[in-house]
């Protein structure tokens, strides 16, 4: 394996063995090669079983108990609930390209935001610009482990759902806008 991709075995005693560095590794050091980019996967020594799921939703348990929510309690009830047959079967494709696109909007943000000219905190209007874009993002990742709800609400959301596009496309413009006279100023 690359030095990019790491293979570490699980033992029976539990231990997690780092064939890369020929060492014994703690969860905690796997939750660091992850977020130094690596690309881990950890099998069980005897049985050669993939056990990389398990141990990414244990880091992820970990990082909730110890450093906040970053899922809310009734999103993760929510995908909790959805584990039928009819959702399971996109629920991981779903998943995956909504948390896609929400990393691609961040970074196309983030780029625009850290050119030379641009500084996101110079005035009180950019300021409030990029926390209404926070809450919108938070709003966004919250609300997709809830498609699936045939309740009233929802379909008094989808109407607004139509005219909230609108005002984060007027918003998106007028941070473009903002972006533009900062940038020839």
């Amino acid at each position: 394996m690359s030095e990019d991709h790491i293979l570490i075995t699980r033992y029976s005693s539990r231990r997690l063995y780092n064939t890369h560095s020929s060492e014994y590794i703690t969860l905690e050091e796997v939750y660091s090669l992850i977020k130094e980019g690596k690309n881990i996967k950890i099998i069980d020594k005897q049985t050669q079983e993939d056990l990389t799921k398990q141990y990414l939703l244990q880091i992820i348990s970990d990082i909730e108990n110890k450093e906040g929510n970053v899922f809310p309690e009734n999103m993760l009830t929510d995908i909790i609930k959805s584990y039928s047959d009819a959702t399971q079967k996109i629920m991981p494709d779903m998943v995956a390209k909504s948390f896609e696109f929400y990393k691609n909007q961040q970074s196309e943000f983030l780029k625009h935001l850290n050119t030379k000219d641009i500084n996101p905190f110079l005035d009180e209007t950019t300021s409030e610009v990029v926390k209404d874009w926070q809450s919108k993002q938070y709003k966004f990742m919250n609300d997709l482990f809830n498609p699936l709800n045939n309740d009233e609400e929802n379909e008094k959301s989808t109407l607004s759902q139509k005219e909230e596009i609108e005002i984060l496309k007027k918003q998106m413009s007028q941070l473009q806008e903002e972006l533009n006279k900062k940038k020839s100023n």
